[in-house]
């Protein structure tokens, strides 16, 4: 019988599947290839690791999505798939997101211990903590230069993730047809505006890649990356009223401000809808206790 084909990956799956193998690696796990050829396996990436004297083997599925609602079918699949028991010697199943995984439905993950969910964010920390990094002194002198010396490839992804929201959107919005002048006028600048904000995107993600290999100036990407603050300072303010009312919406502003946290450009943004998420608040309810005049100056 000839053997099924298997999608290719992506671009942006196979950058994610290497830079996880470098973390996994650093923090003493043994790699099993599963790429061959370009072609997509049932895992992406199978790792053993010896754990109070016996060896442990893991297997991890990506999952790079735009919307987190795909995200519960492919966790019960991974959950059937840990059920069926068709390979025998795997201790524990991940599958791993650049999103998070929706409370509702909510799935009870404490019947299946040995299946784990983790976003990117999550497995980088949890692998960080077992591979800390040596202390010692880079050459960036501000918060913005230091954040990439720190964690380049965890702003590189978050940047790609954030372009493949805004891509989608203006999909949407040039799909609209309005008949009123206002709203195609209302329409068009909604469109330039993410248009802006895609290219300031691309802009951060050049200056990063420059900047770790002194290709441009601190003090060049520190203005780029305020540049991009700014323009999303600017759109909340002036859509306040509106983004908490719709989910990609505030999808992205609080992919937005995670990014600037991550790049060291604002703190207090994501904090405070982190603090409030993990009090308990909705989404929805947390952004709209947020004062318009939300982003702080610029100290770099």
């Amino acid at each position: 019988m000839a053997r099924k084909a298997v999608p290719a990956y992506d671009a942006g799956e196979k950058e994610t599947v290497e830079h996880l193998t470098k973390l996994f690696e650093a923090a003493k796990f043994e790699i099993q290839r599963e790429m061959d050829l370009g072609d997509r396996p049932r895992w992406d990436l199978v790792l053993t690791r010896q754990e109070l004297g016996r060896y442990r083997r893991f297997v991890v599925e990506i999952a790079l999505t735009r919307n987190a609602r795909d995200l519960p079918e492919k966790f019960s699949g991974t959950i059937a798939y840990a059920r069926s028991r068709k390979v025998q010697d795997v201790d524990e199943y991940w599958l791993v997101s650049n999103l998070s995984l929706p409370e509702s439905p909510r799935i009870q993950t404490e019947r299946y211990p040995n299946v784990r969910f983790f976003t990117i964010k999550e497995l980088e920390r949890m692998l960080n903590r077992l591979n800390p990094k040596p202390r010692g002194g880079g050459k960036a002198k501000t918060k913005i230069g230091k954040a990439i010396e720190a964690d380049e490839k965890s702003i590189l992804l978050a940047i790609e993730a954030l372009k493949l929201q805004i891509e989608d959107k203006i999909a949407k919005l040039r799909d609209e047809r309005p008949n009123d002048p206002d709203a195609i006028k209302k329409l068009d600048a909604s469109i330039t505006q993410f248009e802006e904000i895609h290219a300031e995107l691309e802009r951060i993600k050049a200056a990063v890649q420059q900047f770790k290999k002194n290709e441009v100036k601190e003090k060049e990407i520190v203005e780029i990356v305020h540049a991009f603050k700014d323009s999303i300072g600017k759109w909340w303010n002036k859509n306040h009223d509106t983004i908490y009312s719709s989910a990609s919406n505030s999808a992205f502003f609080i992919g937005a401000t995670g990014l600037l946290h991550t790049i060291g450009a604002d703190s207090a943004t994501a904090l405070a809808i982190a603090g409030s998420l993990i009090g308990g608040e909705t989404v929805a309810k947390v952004l709209k206790s947020l004062p318009r005049g939300l982003f702080t100056k610029h100290k770099d």
